[in-house]
């Protein structure tokens, strides 16, 4: 699809599968302002075409998944403050990273080279987030004297814990992969030659799944996440579609008949 931007491309395959890329390798894929502008647009798309049942976001190259926003634009203002930025019912480009990836579709980062500040905030609003050997994590906000957004922080101290995050946050020291792993912060890590193929085997996996099972599974986590109880509400009536969808009459149909289902999302 065109994006509007050179340096953000968004595909769907046969499969499914949306693909994003942060195309910016001279700056190890650092984010500018018409990149998000972008990435806002082709988030509205994915999440109104049927077709896309899974979505994998990821850098161009082989240096950088996105190494932060472009502090030549931070720095001049050109790139939105968290707190100067709309609420997300009135950000027609989705200035900031959070929530950008909310396409109500099951999302992975796949992860190699550079994952730091704005770029780690992206991983964050994936799902699930597979890296390379070769990749490293961090949050500098504290040696650039600015506070990371309070929902990248909230996701951050439900993959790692208070104490993992307090870590990162305060020194916004660089953390390798195996690292990354360990303290949960990634869910895999591979070797850099395994990278595409493990993640694209997983999203094909997803996306050959029930569309509206996928849509009550991830807002339940998300609610778990926020703690907010409004979010309840949500998470029941996607669940009650789910067990009432033509979905679970063919996944049920398919189990019985020891067959593959074929999932419509209705």
């Amino acid at each position: 699809m065109d994006t509007g931007c050179d340096q953000l491309h968004a595909t769907v395959d046969a499969d499914g599968v949306g693909v994003i890329v942060f195309d910016n390798p001279a700056k190890h894929n650092a984010m500018t302002a018409d990149m998000l502008a972008a990435l806002g647009r082709v988030r509205r798309a994915f999440a109104a075409d049927p077709a896309v049942r899974v979505v994998v976001v990821t850098g161009a190259g082989d240096r950088a998944f996105i190494s932060g926003a472009d502090i030549a634009q931070l720095g001049g203002g050109t790139l939105p403050t968290p707190a100067a930025a709309p609420a997300p019912a009135s950000a027609p480009a989705d200035p900031t990273p959070g929530g950008a990836l909310d396409v109500g579709r099951p999302v992975l980062a796949m992860i190699r080279g550079y994952c730091i500040g704005g770029g780690l905030m992206i991983a964050l609003a994936a799902d699930v987030r597979i890296c390379s050997e070769d990749a490293s994590f961090g949050i500098p906000a504290a040696k650039l004297g600015v506070g990371y957004p309070h929902e990248a922080t909230t996701t951050l101290v439900a993959l790692v814990g208070p104490g993992q995050a307090a870590e990162i946050l305060y020194s916004g020291r660089r953390i390798d992969a195996r690292e990354a792993e360990r303290i949960g912060l990634v869910n895999r890590v591979v070797p850099p030659d395994a990278l595409e193929d493990t993640v694209f085997a997983l999203a094909r996996e997803i996306a050959s799944n029930a569309p509206l099972s996928h849509v009550a599974h991830q807002r339940s986590i998300r609610a778990a996440v926020s703690g907010r109880p409004g979010d309840r509400a949500a998470v029941d009536a996607a669940v009650q579609a789910a067990w009432t969808s033509a979905d679970f009459r063919e996944g049920a149909a398919a189990f019985l008949e020891r067959r593959p289902p074929t999932f419509t999302g209705r």
